[in-house]
């Protein structure tokens, strides 16, 4: 076969061509420790490579929703712990106000710290994490749980006027004590002066001085508010009637919340841990501080129980004493229920985490097989090629030697 020159020119060319190329491809693999940098590289492997970045990303998340979820669960759990503490306390309160050698005095002083107890338990029950009421269900931006009682009345005309022996009485019930208190007379008053007329008349009564009750009276857009500023759980206030209620109550009979009402809701919220795995992240407070579920009684009321005890020991009653002791057995039963369903949460939670890293450990793992170089083996590649390169262009330049004065001769 006759080899011409314009044949020996081109073969050097095509192999000067897939050499450089060679050469070019390696010191990509060099520079980005990639064997595959573009889909044409490997169109198989990229697409493998595309599955395990989404497998990666998945678990990052699920692993991000779990460190959210663990830090919720245990802040529940840390608050349901010292609630324990404080059901034990009052328990040993209950044993101690029980003696038959105790008299009314000292069944006294035992209710005032059974009073900061339920105090305790409402600022528990109250708890904020990173922004969020843990024991509010849904409504997380909502205080759960009512601190001091208070009465919402309904809407009110204003400005409104107060006539002596005309609509100046209300018969008003604060921390248990019952009381008629006549409001002084005003003459076209806002919501705030009409407030505050009747916050002094509550506050200047006799009978509530004696027993040191006072309230705190509010104006809210187009209602009066009446808040107890006792603390505890006999913490309440109610407007029952007089020929006043109309005009600072209004025409319905308005809201009753005594101290431990709930605000919240019994939704649970769960989070993705995994593909079509979700775990429970908070405990709705009215299962956990109050027994209910929807209003509807599942239990003993830790709440309801410490009140019902400060309230046998403030009036010296020994059988109200011994059936709270009885209620707080029942109560903390129900606390350790709730307990170890949290931790069940939190073991779930830690099973999965872990679950979840050696997976992440594993597709990194079958990724980096297939989508990173082994610089070793590269770099013995782009020297090779570099050298084959060299002897091509030396081999070249003996071969093709004729210039134009070869042919000229």
């Amino acid at each position: 076969m006759r080899v011409s020159e314009q044949m020996v020119f081109d073969n050097l060319t095509n192999r000067l061509r897939r050499q450089s190329s060679a050469i070019l491809m390696l010191q990509e693999q060099v520079t980005t420790g990639k064997k595959i940098n573009r889909p044409s590289d490997d169109p198989i492997g990229q697409a493998e490579i595309i599955n395990f970045d989404k497998s990666l990303e998945a678990s990052n998340q699920y692993l991000r929703n779990i460190d959210r979820l663990e830090s919720y669960v245990v802040a529940s759990d840390t608050v349901i712990q010292t609630v324990q503490d404080q059901l034990h306390r009052a328990r040993e309160l209950a044993v101690q106000g029980a003696n038959a050698t105790n008299t009314a005095a000292d069944r006294t002083i035992i209710a005032q710290e059974v009073r900061q107890i339920y105090d305790q338990l409402i600022a528990l029950a109250n708890t904020n994490h990173e922004g969020a009421y843990i024991f509010s269900g849904n409504e997380t931006n909502t205080q759960p749980f009512v601190n001091q009682g208070r009465f919402i009345g309904t809407t009110i005309t204003t400005p409104a006027t107060i006539t002596a022996a005309s609509n100046d009485v209300l018969n008003i019930t604060v921390d248990g004590v019952t009381n008629n208190v006549t409001i002084a007379p005003i003459v076209n008053a806002t919501g705030a002066q009409l407030a505050t007329q009747v916050q002094t008349a509550i506050n200047a009564a006799t009978t509530f001085q004696s027993a040191g009750i006072s309230v705190a009276v509010t104006f809210d857009t187009d209602h009066l508010v009446v808040t107890s500023n006792g603390v505890g759980g006999t913490s309440a206030a109610t407007a029952n009637s007089g020929t006043a209620f109309a005009t600072v109550i209004g025409a319905g009979p308005g809201t009753n919340r005594p101290a431990g009402t709930y605000l919240g809701d019994s939704a649970e919220n769960a989070i993705l841990i995994g593909e079509n795995t979700s775990v429970v992240k908070n405990l709705p407070g009215d299962r956990l501080f109050r027994a209910e579920i929807n209003g509807s009684s599942v239990g003993t009321s830790l709440l309801s129980t410490v009140a019902s005890l400060q309230t046998a020991l403030e009036t010296n009653s020994v059988t109200g004493i011994q059936t709270a002791l009885g209620n707080i057995d029942g109560a903390f039963d129900g606390v350790n229920n709730e307990r170890a369903l949290v931790g069940a949460r939190l073991n779930r939670v830690d099973s999965t985490a872990a679950m979840l890293k050696d997976f992440k450990l594993a597709v990194t793992q079958l990724k980096s097989a297939r989508e990173d170089v082994d610089l070793g083996t590269a770099i013995s590649g782009l020297l090779l090629q570099q050298t084959a390169l060299e002897a091509t262009l030396a081999t070249s330049a003996r071969i093709v030697r004729q210039t134009l004065l070869d042919f000229l001769r």
